[in-house]
């Protein structure tokens, strides 16, 4: 996320939070249902809601702490759930000690809103970790049942592969290639969320990254995107040499079209995204590898973005794809676009 996407989510939640704990006076039978409760419970939530998002966004979800990532899930819950836990309690009795000058945690009741405390906690950070593991949109959807059978949808869709992958994982070998991939995966991240991308999947050194087509504004969000990824592994260029002893480059494919998007699996699920514009997209990619280019984009793409995208694009030669009858229209990106 940016940091005005960062500053825009807190905002929310402090707000959401205020108004959540201001209604607690209404659901307690014992809490008396006047202004200082109304107000108490709102600095309670919206203390609570603050700080946990700043644990959040400069520790926990901040993209920059790379040890963090290696760390396995569990500790991230544990952690995640300590840090909340900290933020509930001293949510709980701050307001009410500063404004009331009641000291809550003397009541007999106390121990029992400390282990409350504990337990929600500890289950939003499993949640948030499930999310971040399946994917939000996976998750969600999962959860939901909304593809439950499989159903039509327009998608924008993204094929990044790393160039040279088959001989970077001769000379490195699995473990260290896997690590590469892991260290690509993360940098690349950033860019994605930041446009609004949701990760499909990691398809061995591919990434798959897909958006909806019912924004019109996701046509230009998808080829920046494509441009930040490119821009970011060049930043970041020196690392990877010091740690891989090379350079990565990503070659990239942006088609857009009706997909079939569905369940598929029985104890381990995950949404499949299938059809003739996921074969393109693959395509596309090949002719991204023959061409030299960096990025290449169809003409369906193209047709959608705004005016000030065409002097930014020049024309490729028609591509005869293998399996398709008509060759295909392919446009990319000028260097100094």
């Amino acid at each position: 996320m940016t940091r005005s996407t960062d500053l825009l989510l807190f905002l929310q939640v402090v707000v959401y939070s205020f108004v959540i704990g201001g209604m607690i006076p209404l659901l307690v039978p014992r809490i008396a249902v006047d202004f200082p409760n109304i107000f108490v419970g709102g600095l309670n939530g919206s203390l609570i809601g603050a700080s946990c998002m700043i644990v959040e966004i400069s520790f926990l979800s901040n993209r920059s702490i790379r040890w963090l990532r290696r760390l396995p899930i569990a500790v991230i819950i544990l952690m995640r759930a300590f840090a909340y836990s900290i933020c509930i309690v001293c949510g709980l009795t701050l307001p009410a000690l500063l404004v009331l000058g009641e000291a809550l945690w003397l009541e007999s009741n106390f121990a029992l809103s400390f282990w409350m405390s504990i337990s929600i906690a500890f289950g939003i950070s499993t949640l948030i970790e499930l999310l971040q593991l399946l994917g939000k949109e996976a998750a969600i959807s999962i959860l939901t049942g909304r593809y439950r059978r499989p159903r039509a949808e327009d998608r924008i869709v993204m094929f990044a592969d790393l160039a040279g992958s088959t001989a970077l994982a001769e000379r490195l070998g699995d473990l260290k290639f896997h690590e590469l991939l892991g260290d690509v995966a993360y940098d690349l991240d950033k860019p994605i969320a930041a446009s609004g991308g949701e990760t499909h999947r990691y398809v061995g050194d591919a990434i798959i990254v897909t958006w909806s087509m019912d924004k019109p504004a996701n046509f230009a969000r998808s080829v920046a995107c494509a441009q930040a990824m490119i821009d970011t592994l060049a930043r970041t260029s020196d690392d990877f040499v010091a740690r891989y002893g090379q350079p990565m480059r990503m070659r990239i494919a942006l088609h857009c079209g009706p997909v079939a998007a569905g369940e598929v699996g029985g104890w381990k699920k995950e949404i499949a995204l299938l059809g003739d514009t996921m074969n393109s997209t693959a395509r596309i990619e090949g002719a991204a590898r023959d061409f030299g280019a960096d990025i290449v984009i169809s003409d369906a793409i193209k047709t959608h973005l705004p005016e000030e995208w065409a002097g930014k694009l020049y024309r490729l030669p028609d591509y005869e794809a293998h399996g398709k009858q008509d060759a295909l229209r392919l446009w990319t990106v000028r260097p100094d676009a």
